[in-house]
């Protein structure tokens, strides 16, 4: 199968998947009335809030619903950046802050000037704990309008089934790395999560001594590629664009930072010193790449000199190294064709991230962005009356970039869809 380069744009077990059916909650519903029991609160909360992350914090502490008024649902308290544990984020830690009130000093420790992924997550869970909103342990799996309010169907910690009924709800529900497309997982490919899971845990024989390519553009390609450089015999970055580093290279904040600059640094001094006496370092290169395919346990790439005309790009062209020999392909040798044993290659893939949210038909007929995030106003206001978002799953990219949803107003599709140039139904994705 093959994959063309997109110009345009950058595990855990899950617990219900075991259950029969493609609707789980209607599932478990016609299995018994035993099955379901109705919330030990007995009220309809003013605000439900569906996730239990940084976005989630935010709507709680400064959101315009009282915390003592707010239900938070959420099956764990903390980022979704877990799984990254000491790494240290690419933000700071005045940058992550989720309330007005000063709280940075819990985010790490005196010197540090950008907290690690488990200093962050421990700060958004106690945030949480700590805001007096009313938490509860559990999966919204579908989310219903009813009368004028919404019926949320949800999965308890010990297996069974209640519901929960608000007047308004708040999806903070984060988003996940993208997952290798079918042929490539087939053939072994794995998300950069899985990656960065496994090292944590001193399991790097998916990687050791193997070439490793690592499919994307962002910072999440090029820390993998600085993470796995250690044991890998070569790693090479295939981006669709270069981003460069910010804020030397590129004015976007999202630009390499962080972790990524050693990516860039291995790329610049493996081409000046690899294959010379004494220089043991793993080679790295990073190419804006035309094609990707595995085929007869063959992975093959493409690309072109003039797409990789870029600081990067210059130094990882083919006859730089011994690891570097690619084969003039095109009219006048225009381009150039890589290739690896798969069975002797670990494919990374890293290009970004989709939402996370319950199921259901409502859910579904939100419209969305062009990369499937929710499309919101600035107050956090959906296609749906009363369903809000913030977060990664409304798009949104760094914590004090967030802001919380206001539910107090409500704004019809139509109003909030005015002036984009969209077409409603081009919106919801099929």
């Amino acid at each position: 199968m093959g994959v063309r380069a997109n110009r345009t744009s950058a595990g855990e077990a899950d617990p219900v998947a075991a259950l029969p059916g493609h609707d789980k909650a209607r599932t478990l519903r016609r299995q018994g009335s035993g099955m379901y029991r109705f919330s030990e609160t007995g009220r309809c909360w003013r605000l439900v809030v569906i996730g239990g992350g940084s976005a989630a914090a935010i709507q709680v502490r400064q959101g315009d619903v009282p915390p003592q008024d707010t239900l938070v649902i959420a099956d764990r308290l903390g980022t979704g950046m877990e799984f990254l544990e000491d790494f240290t984020l690419q933000s700071y830690a005045d940058e992550l802050r989720l309330s007005r009130h000063q709280e940075t000093s819990r985010l790490g420790v005196t010197g540090q000037l950008r907290p690690s992924a488990a200093q962050f997550d421990a700060y958004v869970r106690e945030s949480l704990l700590g805001s007096g909103a009313t938490l509860k342990s559990a999966r919204v799996l579908e989310v219903e309008g009813e009368a004028g309010m919404f019926l949320l169907h949800v999965l308890n910690g010990d297996g069974r089934m209640s519901y929960e009924r608000a007047e308004a709800v708040v999806l903070a529900t984060g988003s996940t790395p993208r997952t290798p497309p079918p042929g490539w997982a087939e053939a072994g490919a794995v998300s950069h999560d899985v990656v960065h899971r496994e090292h944590a845990r001193h399991r790097t024989s998916r990687w050791a001594g193997r070439t490793v390519l690592v499919v994307g553009s962002g910072n999440s390609a090029m820390q993998v590629a600085s993470l796995v450089a250690s044991e890998a015999a070569e790693v090479v970055v295939l981006g669709n664009r270069y981003v460069g580093m910010f804020p030397t290279e590129n004015p976007d904040k999202y630009g390499w930072r962080a972790p990524s600059q050693l990516a860039c640094e291995l790329v610049a001094k493996s081409a000046l010193e690899c294959g010379r006496p004494g220089w043991h370092t793993t080679c790295v290169r990073h190419l804006v790449y035309e094609r990707l395919d595995v085929r007869d346990g063959e992975i093959t790439w493409t690309y072109k000199a003039e797409d990789n005309r870029n600081p990067l790009g210059s130094r990882s062209l083919s006859g730089r190294c011994r690891h570097a020999r690619g084969r003039l392909i095109g009219e006048g040798g225009s381009a150039w064709e890589e290739s690896r044993r798969a069975e002797e290659t670990a494919v990374v893939w890293a290009t970004g991230s989709e939402p996370v949210l319950p199921g259901g038909s409502l859910i579904e007929s939100l419209a969305r962005q062009a990369d499937g995030s929710l499309l919101t106003d600035e107050a956090g206001r959906t296609s749906v009356d009363g369903v809000h978002a913030l977060g990664a799953c409304a798009g949104q990219r760094a914590v004090n970039e967030t802001t919380p949803a206001l539910v107090r107003g409500r704004l019809p599709l139509p109003k909030l869809l005015a002036g984009r140039g969209v077409p409603v139904e081009s919106e919801v994705p099929a």
